[in-house]
């Protein structure tokens, strides 16, 4: 019974967050401003924009090709659209449960598919804050400390992988001899820098020129932006909780108030759209089984 109410507690707090982040863009910045900045998009950067961000999912499945007994990229590519689109839109990351239900028609066993779930994330996890770090020091006119916290970042799966050893489990241990070798150690975290490279870079150029916003300031931006992700609890589609890690980042470097929020939800925007297209598409088009008819 508790659960019950807890679920619908933090459906109130998503429904909440977003509605009250509608209403401060409307009361801050007006849908007509917002409609005037929209016409300064230039369309060969969102053609440019969606093809890096398109880029950055090609770089998502092949990690999954490192860490599971898939062959066939097209099926690893669809299982990562999927499994995105479905992380963007439903509340409380219920989304990441779509994984383990393609994998699971993919026959690959919850014990399998855990493991490598899990060791992706942790990556996940230590390029999005080596990458926000970096981007920091970069923004602050620090290049080799930034440089330097994106070489030392990857020493922290190398670590949790000596710290794992000591755990007697048949799984883990054959994930950990084979899948995760430190070859595979360094390309993975490599994917998963690029990955972040290449969606905060198309974040920036689906900014209206209007906006005047530095590439730095709007990747640093982005990197605040994703790590809201992490939170058990967000504004429906992500509505207000992204908006604010992004928005969030930029004032409290000195931008705008009023520019914070439009570069916010234009890279969201985008964001939502993209995912959407890229599902829809893979959906349609990629990894399916003719045998299946899906």
């Amino acid at each position: 019974m508790k659960k019950k109410y807890l679920k619908y507690f933090e459906l109130a707090v998503s429904i909440a967050v977003t509605a009250g982040f509608i209403y401060l863009f409307y009361a801050v910045i007006g849908f007509d401003k917002f409609v005037s900045f929209f016409t300064q998009i230039q369309p060969v950067n969102i053609v440019i924009a969606f093809i890096l961000y398109t880029l950055s999912y090609v770089t998502r499945a092949f990690r999954w090709k490192l860490t599971l007994s898939i062959d066939q990229f097209g099926k690893l590519f669809r299982i990562t659209a999927f499994n995105t689109v479905f992380n963007i839109f439903l509340p409380f990351r219920t989304g990441e449960l779509s994984f383990f239900y393609m994998l699971k028609k993919e026959n690959i066993p919850v014990s399998e598919s855990a493991i490598s779930f899990i060791s992706v994330r942790i990556f996940d996890a230590v390029s999005l804050f080596a990458v926000f770090g970096m981007a920091y020091f970069i923004f602050k006119g620090s290049l080799i400390a930034g440089i330097a916290v994106i070489l030392a970042a990857p020493l922290i799966p190398v670590i949790l992988k000596a710290v794992t050893g000591f755990i007697k489990h048949q799984k883990l241990s054959q994930f950990r001899n084979t899948k995760l070798t430190l070859r595979n150690i360094g390309i993975l975290y490599f994917l998963s820098v690029l990955t972040f490279i290449l969606k905060f870079t198309a974040f920036y150029l689906v900014l209206p020129s209007g906006l005047d916003l530095p590439f730095s300031q709007a990747f640093f931006a982005a990197a605040a932006g994703d790590i809201t992700t992490i939170l058990p609890i967000h504004g429906i589609a992500g509505i207000g909780t992204y908006e604010g890690g992004y928005a969030g980042a930029l004032i409290l470097i000195g931008v705008d108030k009023e520019k914070a929020l439009l570069a916010s939800v234009f890279a969201h925007i985008f964001m939502l759209a993209g995912a959407a297209i890229i599902a829809g598409f893979s959906y349609l088009f990629i990894g399916k089984d003719p045998r299946k008819g899906s």
